[in-house]
């Protein structure tokens, strides 16, 4: 029911039986107390902010006709436009924060002044700044960033406040190690910048976790475990980072203090021969405190299992320590995603059997890739190489780490970008031709080429291996492999000849990707493996009897055979004769075979027989 104000007033009256003046009386009074306790209640409703100074220029050196310096500022704060003022915070430092302080809510007339540090009252108040109304009982961060002109003889000041809310005085994340972190950035030279958290990351290393503009925070809070790195890398190209990273550690440790909630500000000029004023990457906690991040040494870092020795087929990588609790699991011909590795100098890295914390296979040393860099590390060799067959150019092969820089993990739209490496121990240098796009020549084991080569994403190449002028095998890079704003590498793989070198995987072309993917790419050709020629078999179904295999050969020499079933099942397996260059017929029984399917291996080539 909608009453007006008088019908209301008889209403009531009639319902309570109370004389109408002593009612308009007991209604005013009250009235007037709920507009008091109303008011009181509004006055007393505070907010929270946090302030930091990451403006780095000093005004007032040699210009005593404008003296401000903002090295060393008083705040004031007014809560009626600016007729009054209250000293807020005094002698406030470049890199400095405050506590959490309280200010008044829901209150428009709010400002903020700014006063040099040696001023002696709110008369010295050179800049003024309205503060947003905020809203009752909520955190607030303010920084204080800009820069100041000094070029011409009045300066120009372009310094102001910038506020994120909600802001957070504790984690909100249930972990014993969790933090939660704002980023801003106040450094007036750095330009954008993307950055990324080495710790709990869900995609590779090339994957930005966020993007900051000059006095922009990140998005919101982010929930990290304490220990973490923060990377900061160029906005427009995802291939460059910083050489150096910051560091924060353990939730434990007393640098926290006891807090589990910051804002981490990037502040300082890249170039400036000020020590005092370079870029520096600082955490300002909710009591105020500050702390400057530790920087190191980062790169990025893709390692591929490519050793063809079968003792190697399933291994367990420790780096630094026998046995290491965070060892990465690999197969052959398996990688993982591109990632960030911090520190300098050596690193131990011990290669065991799958599961093996007492016996390891092999210990070697992996020196790191310079800082800033994005870099490859592919394990190679066999473990005794005198049981295999020996390089052709006399390189090792000696099991060991090929690493290797330069690597692009991203590209622009509509291009595709891969890198050339050479992991086949018994082969000999090669060139490698991406038909229509170049050349990469000169790829001797365990070398890559200097740089990527970039094509046009989706479209489908044929990748040729030359030993000099002839072409030894050819390969199809599908147009689905060739993926669009990505960036790969491109490794030979396996044995040549699998016959001298106990029997392991074949010769084939991989490509990794920085997701940790591999994919084979086809055989578009017979290999042509030096003495022997090239090899070519072509076979025909049969009805009865024995499939019959023709042969184009180069040169004498065995070639092996294998036939296995469509499950895997090995039937037959030998090795023919070839008395020299021609074409020569092979017989494979068949008669004792049902009729299906089945897969007759010749040399490193697969084809399907009918029976």
């Amino acid at each position: 029911m909608t009453l007006g104000n008088g019908r209301f007033t008889a209403y009531f009256t009639r319902l309570m039986g109370v004389p109408l003046t002593l009612l308009s009386r007991m209604r005013h009074a009250a009235w007037m107390w709920v507009i008091i306790w109303l008011g009181a209640r509004l006055t007393a409703q505070s907010a929270y902010v946090q302030l930091i100074h990451t403006v780095a220029d000093v005004v007032g050196v040699g210009l005593p006709a404008f003296p401000i310096v903002l090295d060393s500022i008083d705040v004031y704060i007014s809560a009626d436009g600016g007729s009054t003022w209250t000293l807020a915070v005094p002698d406030f430092k470049f890199r400095q924060a405050t506590p959490f302080i309280a200010l008044p809510a829901n209150n428009n007339q709010l400002r903020a002044g700014i006063a040099p540090g040696d001023a002696t009252g709110s008369g010295g108040i050179l800049l003024q700044y309205p503060i947003p109304s905020l809203a009752p009982d909520a955190y607030y961060v303010a920084a204080i960033a800009g820069t100041i002109d000094f070029s011409t003889s009045q300066p120009d000041v372009d310094v102001d406040i910038y506020y994120f809310s909600p802001a957070r005085n504790a984690t909100t994340g249930s972990g014993a190690n969790d933090v939660d972190i704002l980023l801003f950035h106040g450094s007036p030279d750095a330009g954008p910048v993307s950055y990324y958290w080495t710790e709990d990351r869900t995609q590779h290393a090339y994957v930005r976790d966020g993007y900051l503009s000059y006095r922009g925070y990140s998005t919101g809070y982010r929930t990290l475990p304490s220990r973490n790195f923060l990377v900061l890398g160029d906005s427009a190209n995802a291939n460059i980072i910083l050489p150096k990273g910051f560091y924060y550690p353990d939730r434990s440790n007393a640098f926290w203090g006891g807090q589990s909630a910051g804002v981490i500000f990037v502040s300082g000029y890249v170039s400036t021969s000020d020590p005092a004023k370079q870029l520096g990457v600082h955490i300002a906690l909710p009591n105020g405190t500050v702390q400057p991040l530790s920087p190191e040494d980062v790169r990025r870092l893709q390692v591929v299992h490519n050793a063809a020795d079968p003792a190697l087929a399933q291994v367990d990588i420790h780096p630094g320590t026998f046995p290491n609790p965070d060892l990465i699991q690999l197969d052959f011909r398996q990688a993982i995603p591109a990632i960030f590795v911090t520190g300098t100098g050596d690193v131990p890295v011990i290669f065991s059997a799958r599961g093996n914390t007492t016996n390891p296979l092999a210990t070697v040393n992996l020196t790191l890739p310079p800082a800033g860099s994005n870099a490859a590390v592919f394990a190679q060799g066999v473990v005794n190489p005198s049981n295999f067959a020996a390089n052709p150019n006399n390189i090792s092969t000696a099991f060991g780490l090929k690493d290797f820089t330069g690597v692009k993990g991203v590209e622009a739209a509509g291009s595709f970008a891969a890198m050339a490496f050479h992991g086949v121990t018994d082969a000999p240098t090669v060139d490698v031709e991406i038909v229509g796009v170049g050349t990469v020549s000169n790829l001797s084991y365990g070398s890559s080429s200097a740089a990527p080569v970039t094509f046009a994403s989706g479209v489908a190449r044929r990748i040729n291996i030359n030993v000099g002028p002839s072409t030894v095998a050819s390969f199809d890079l599908s147009q689905t492999q060739a993926r669009d704003q990505v960036g790969s590498i491109i490794f030979a793989s396996g044995f040549l000849n699998r016959a001298n070198n106990q029997n392991g995987p074949a010769f084939g072309l991989y490509i990794v990707y920085p997701t940790g993917e591999v994919e084979q790419l086809s055989l578009a050709s017979g290999i042509n493996r030096g003495p022997i020629g090239e090899v070519r078999v072509s076979t025909w179904p049969t009805m009865a009897g024995s499939w019959t295999v023709a042969v184009s050969a180069g040169a004498a020499s065995k070639l092996p055979y294998r036939l296995v079933s469509t499950t895997g099942q090995v039937l037959e397996e030998g090795a023919w004769e070839v008395p020299g260059a021609g074409s020569w017929v092979y017989t494979v029984p068949a008669d004792a075979y049902s009729a299906g399917v089945y897969l007759l291996q010749v040399g490193e080539s697969t084809y399907r027989l009918l029976k």
